[in-house]
C-alpha cells in the first residue's frame, strides 16, 4: 500500500495563502529571504510578459549547499528559528554583527510561485553550485528537479531565482514594488536592493515619508526619517528604530525595552506600522557606538542625551500622526454614548466627558470599543446612589478576587447575585445575632431573641421555608388572656408575641384554603416557646405548649386537622425529656438546646459561617457587640465633691 500524501490542486494556494497569490506579499518574502541569508545586495526584474521578461531575484548573500536547500525546501512548515537560531551571521568574506531573522514559517519559499508555475534555483555555497527545477503538479505541490551540480571549484556565494515556462502577469507596477520594497528595507543601509537597474531609495517611498531635523545640544544635529505605513502589518519584524551613524546601522532597527518604554508598546498597531531611521553622525565624534557596531555604549554621555531627546521627539511625532485617529475615535465615542451622557447633570456630564478625552489622548491602545464600555460604566456609577464607591471597593480587591468576581459576573446577574446573597447574608447575620445574645447571662435579654425567631422559622427544618409562614396577633391575643401577668414590658414592646417572666411564645401560622381557593383557617402551625437561660426543659415546660394548643382549638382558631410543629427552647434539658411528644398525628412538641439549632442553621448554610467570618457585614456585626459588651465609664461625681 502506497504511503505517500496525497494534494488536492488547490493545497497550496489554501496552505501559503497571499504568499503565492499577492504580489505585494510574495516580493516582501522574497527579499525577507535575503536578507536572512545575510546578503548586501538584491537586483530584482519584475516579469514583464510584453517583452518575454521572466521575473528574476539574486542576492550575495550565504546560499545554501545543495543538502541545505533538499532539507529546506522538502519540509512542509519549516521553522528557519528553530533549525538555524534567531540570528544570521555574515558569509566568511563579511564583516557585521549577527542580524536577526525574518522568516520562520517556512512558507516564504513558495512565493516565487506567484511570479510562475515554475522556476530554476541556483546556489552557490562552500564551493559548490547547484541547478535545480522547483515546479508543481495538479497533485503535487512542489516538485524537485536537480538539473546540474557541482561539488567543488566554485567561488562566490548566494543565491539566484529565475522564473522559467510561461511567464504570468504580476499586476505589480515597478512603482509599487519599489515602494512596498522601500518602505521595509530601508532601515540599514547595509542592505541595498536594486530594481531592474535602479537601487530603491528613500525617493521612491515619498507618500510614506516623513523628515524631521531636531538639534542635540552641544552635541550636534540629528535627522529622523519616519516611514509611516498607514496600514499595520501582522508583525512588528521590519519595523521599529534604526539608528546610524556615519551611513551605518548601529545595532538593529527594532522597538527594544529601552526604546518602547519610552516611545511605544511593541504590541500596537503603530508598532506594526512605523519605522523610524535616526541619522546622528555626530555620536562617532564622541566614542558612543560599541566596536563591533552592534549597539551603543550605555554609560556614554552624548549616547544617553541624544537617546532621550530623540525618543521624546518620536514620540511627539507619533503623538501627532494619531491625531486624526483620536478625533474619529472621539466621535464615534460621542456617537454612541453621547445620548446618555447628555442625560446626566451638567457636572456628571462633565466628568465623563473629561474622562473620555483623557482616555482618548493617553490611552492609544484602547480601541472605540473598551472607552464605549468603560463611559458607559461611568455614566451608570454617576447615575447610581453609590456613585464611586465601587471603584473604592475594586480597588481593595487583590488580583484572585477579580478572577473570581468575572467568573461570578459570567453565570450571574448582579441583580440575580445580589438576591441570592441578601439571602445568605440576612440568614449568616441572623445567626451571628443569636450566638452573640445567647452568650449574654441576663434574663431580661431572652425577649430580645423571639424577634430573632420569628425570621429565622428556616432553622427548624426545610418544611418551614414557606414563606407563607406569618405571625398571627390574634392567636397572640388568645393566649395573653390565659395569663393575667401578659402585659409586660415584653408584650407592650413587642405585641406579635407573649412575653412572660421567664418565656416568650410566638404562633407563626400558614393558611389553608377550601375548594373555592378560598383561606378558611390554618393549615400549619409553628409555636416557638423561647425560655430563659438556665431553666431546665422538662414534661411540664412541653406540657404548656399542648394547653395552648387546647385553649387555640376550643377558641376555633386552629381545628383537629391542622398540623402543629410546637419548639420549646432552652440552653438545658432534663433527664430523659430529649423526646418528642405527640398528640395524635398532627401535633410534634420537641424540646431542643439553642446550640442544637444554631448548629443545624450553620449546617443546613453549608457551615459558611465559619468559612466566611470575616465578611464585612460580619464583622460590623463584631464590632459592635464588643461595643456594647464595654462599660461606660462613669464619673462618680459626688464621690470627688466630698
Amino acid at each position: 500500500m502506497k504511503q505517500a500524501p496525497l494534494f488536492d490542486q488547490r493545497f497550496l494556494s489554501s496552505y501559503a495563502g497571499t504568499i503565492v497569490s499577492d504580489p505585494m506579499t510574495a516580493i516582501v518574502e522574497l527579499v525577507a529571504n535575503c536578507w536572512d541569508a545575510y546578503a548586501t545586495d538584491v537586483d530584482i526584474t519584475l516579469p514583464d510578459k510584453k517583452n518575454n521578461q521572466h521575473f528574476k531575484i539574486a542576492d550575495n548573500g550565504k546560499g545554501m549547499t545543495k543538502e541545505e536547500f533538499e532539507k529546506i525546501w522538502r519540509t512542509w512548515s519549516y521553522n528557519r528559528i528553530i533549525a538555524q537560531g534567531k540570528t544570521t551571521s555574515p558569509p566568511e568574506s563579511f564583516e557585521g554583527s549577527p542580524r536577526k531573522v525574518f522568516g520562520k514559517n517556512g512558507k516564504g519559499r513558495f512565493a516565487s510561485f506567484c511570479f510562475a508555475h515554475e522556476y530554476l534555483i541556483t546556489s552557490r555555497k562552500n564551493g559548490q553550485e547547484f541547478v535545480c527545477k522547483v515546479s508543481q503538479t495538479s497533485d503535487n505541490p512542489l516538485v524537485l528537479t536537480e538539473l546540474s551540480f557541482k561539488d567543488s571549484g566554485v567561488t562566490g556565494h548566494g543565491t539566484e531565482i529565475e522564473s522559467c515556462g510561461e511567464i504570468l502577469s504580476s499586476n505589480l507596477p515597478e512603482i509599487k514594488a519599489r515602494e512596498i520594497i522601500g518602505s521595509r528595507f530601508l532601515a540599514n543601509p547595509d542592505f541595498k536592493v536594486k530594481l531592474g537597474d535602479k537601487q530603491v531609495s528613500f525617493n521612491d517611498i515619498p507618500e510614506y515619508l516623513s523628515k524631521h531635523e531636531i538639534e542635540i545640544d552641544e552635541l550636534g544635529k540629528a535627522s529622523i526619517l519616519h516611514i509611516d505605513l498607514q496600514k499595520a502589518d501582522r508583525t512588528i519584524k521590519h519595523h521599529g528604530i534604526a539608528w546610524w551613524v556615519q551611513d551605518r546601522a548601529v545595532g538593529q532597527c527594532s522597538w527594544s525595552p529601552s526604546d518602547y518604554d519610552r516611545v511605544l508598546d511593541g504590541r500596537t498597531s503603530e508598532a506594526k506600522r512605523y519605522t523610524f531611521i535616526v541619522q546622528a553622525d555626530f555620536l562617532n565624534d564622541y566614542n558612543a557606538v560599541q566596536e563591533d557596531w552592534s549597539g551603543f555604549k550605555e554609560k556614554n554621555d552624548a549616547w544617553e542625551k541624544t537617546r532621550r531627546v530623540v525618543q521624546d521627539k518620536i514620540r511627539n511625532i507619533i503623538y501627532d500622526a494619531g491625531e486624526n485617529k483620536r478625533e474619529n475615535t472621539r466621535k464615534a465615542v460621542a456617537e454612541r454614548v453621547g445620548n446618555r451622557i447628555n442625560s446626566l447633570s451638567y457636572l456628571s456630564k462633565e466628568r465623563v466627558s473629561d474622562f473620555v478625552n483623557e482616555i482618548v489622548e493617553t490611552c492609544p491602545n484602547f480601541g472605540e470599543n473598551e472607552i464605549v464600555q468603560l463611559a458607559t460604566i461611568l455614566v451608570k456609577l454617576e447615575k447610581s446612589k453609590s456613585k464611586y464607591g465601587l471603584l473604592e471597593v475594586l480597588h481593595n480587591c487583590d488580583p484572585a478576587d477579580y478572577d473570581a468576581l468575572n467568573d461570578i459576573l459570567t453565570q450571574w446577574s448582579v441583580g440575580t447575585a445580589k438576591i441570592v446573597l441578601d439571602e445568605i447574608q440576612g440568614r449568616l447575620k441572623l445567626i451571628d445575632e443569636l450566638r452573640k445574645k445567647l452568650e449574654l447571662v441576663k434574663v431580661d435579654e431572652v425577649h430580645e431573641l423571639q424577634p430573632l425567631f420569628e425570621r429565622g422559622l428556616w432553622m427548624f427544618g426545610a418544611q418551614f421555608e414557606s414563606i407563607d409562614f406569618t405571625s398571627n396577633v390574634g392567636m397572640t391575643k388568645v393566649i395573653k388572656k390565659i395569663f393575667k401577668d401578659a402585659s409586660g414590658v415584653g408584650s407592650r414592646k413587642r405585641p406579635d408575641f407573649v412575653a412572660l417572666i421567664d418565656a416568650s411564645i410566638g404562633f407563626y401560622g400558614r393558611p389553608s384554603y377550601d375548594e373555592n381557593h378560598d383561606e378558611d383557617g390554618v393549615d400549619h402551625l409553628v409555636i416557638i416557646d423561647l425560655k430563659t437561660t438556665g431553666l431546665q426543659l422538662g414534661s411540664k415546660e412541653k406540657d404548656q405548649v399542648w394547653k395552648y394548643i387546647k385553649e387555640l382549638r376550643g377558641q376555633g382558631y386552629i381545628k383537629k386537622h391542622t398540623k402543629v410543629d410546637g419548639f420549646v427552647l432552652g440552653d438545658k434539658i432534663e433527664d430523659g425529656e430529649n423526646e418528642v411528644t405527640r398528640h395524635g398525628e398532627e401535633v410534634k412538641i420537641y424540646p431542643m438546646l439553642y446550640n442544637t439549632i444554631l448548629n443545624r442553621a450553620e449546617k443546613r448554610l453549608l457551615n459558611l459561617h465559619n468559612r466566611v467570618k470575616e465578611a464585612p457585614f460580619l464583622m460590623e456585626g463584631q464590632e459592635d457587640f464588643q461595643k456594647f459588651l464595654v462599660p461606660l465609664d462613669v464619673k462618680q461625681t459626688e464621690l470627688q465633691t466630698q
